[in-house]
């Protein structure tokens, strides 16, 4: 018997075309020239502001519609080149959340002015000459060094290099075992959820959705919500959402899972940027009641999304967040279960079309 067909079908191919950009947090041009690209034939309107993130609008029918913001972030955690040494060696400072456990003898692309991205490897003391201090020592990002095959530091300006180049991971979207389902790359945070925005709007490239969508794909998440805060003065809506990733916990390092690889979206509660508002956390766990949907509820003051920022649209809006769970976060091994990727774009269509008719006060006095 034939495998079904997917629900969104084109959601692993915008995937595998993100995750291949170099984006660090405020270096996103190539993934804006994608993201454009692939959004335009389905936006009535498609707009990049003076930071970079992209807006996409696909209009109601009725000019009285209610209008959805849904944001998902572009930026990858990375590095920019801080010094460039007279070997030729690169020094990095680090652009958002890194453990400084995982940096040693990671490959990484360093994209150059001219737009090249050169191969480097951060490199690491050979096993052969450790001593046994080194062998439970962490060492830190300030002395990490990245060899780009230079012999000295003119010859790295040679390449291209400049003190300021961003640095990413190297890495292709690539699925685990076989059959499993199951897809790792660094970047998945948050280039996955931005895949499924552009499913979504594909979703409606023939009729009109039952309210204004205001697609995001925002900039500088991973420094602050810097991108969706500028936004956040100018934008109006009824309502907002984040689209992002959240943090597994069902590994052999924990005892007790709270959020599971392949158990659903999950429906933000809280975290350290938002208290998602009753009317969306609401809406969003009925749309998936409706859909017999699975999803988990979710907890977690570790981590903040761009519904921090969005919250304080006008006088403030009702806003809420889904999340796809994913294991190895802020790692260049990142891992997700497609079915939570396809459950949040189904749970974001459904709630659209349930929207029109979602009380949205945060209580009923009458």
């Amino acid at each position: 018997m034939d495998d079904p067909a997917p629900s969104w079908p084109s959601l692993l191919g915008h995937l595998h075309a993100l995750v291949e950009a170099t984006g660090p947090s405020g270096s996103e041009e190539d993934v804006v020239r994608l993201l454009v690209q692939a959004a335009r034939p389905y936006a009535d309107r498609l707009d990049v502001d003076a930071f970079g993130n992209v807006i996409a609008v696909r209009r109601a029918e009725a000019d009285t519609a209610r209008r959805c913001i849904i944001s998902a972030h572009m930026d990858e955690i990375g590095f920019r080149v801080y010094k460039i040494e007279a070997g030729g060696f690169l020094r990095l400072e680090k652009v958002g959340g890194l453990d400084d456990r995982i940096l040693l003898a990671q490959r990484v692309w360093i994209r150059t002015e001219s737009g090249e991205r050169l191969l480097g490897v951060i490199g690491t003391k050979s096993a052969h000459l450790l001593g046994e201090a080194d062998r439970s020592a962490v060492v830190p990002y300030a002395s990490l060094y990245v060899d780009i095959g230079a012999r000295s530091g003119q010859e790295a300006l040679d390449m291209g290099v400049v003190v300021g180049d961003p640095v990413g991971f190297v890495g292709s979207l690539t699925e685990l075992g076989k059959g499993s389902g199951r897809y790792t790359a660094h970047a998945l945070d948050d280039r996955a959820g931005c895949a499924v925005l552009l499913g979504l709007l594909e979703r409606f490239q023939h009729s009109p959705p039952p309210v204004t969508l205001v697609v995001v794909f925002s900039v500088q998440e991973e420094v602050g919500l810097r991108g969706v805060e500028a936004l956040a003065r100018h934008l109006k809506g009824d309502v907002a959402l984040a689209l992002d990733m959240t943090a597994a916990d069902d590994t052999p390092e924990f005892t007790a899972a709270h959020l599971r690889l392949g158990a659903g979206p999950t429906v933000k509660v809280m975290d350290f940027s938002t208290l998602a508002h009753p009317a969306i956390r609401r809406g969003l766990l009925s749309t998936a009641q409706r859909l017999s949907l699975p999803v988990q509820r979710e907890v977690l003051r570790g981590i903040g999304t761009d519904a921090g920022a969005l919250q304080y649209l006008g006088q403030g809006v009702p806003t809420g967040a889904i999340s796809v769970v994913n294991r190895s976060t802020h790692s260049p091994v990142e891992v997700l279960d497609l079915r939570d990727l396809e459950g949040a774009a189904t749970l974001l269509e459904g709630f659209l079309h349930d929207l029109p008719d979602l009380e949205l006060r945060f209580v009923a006095l009458d």
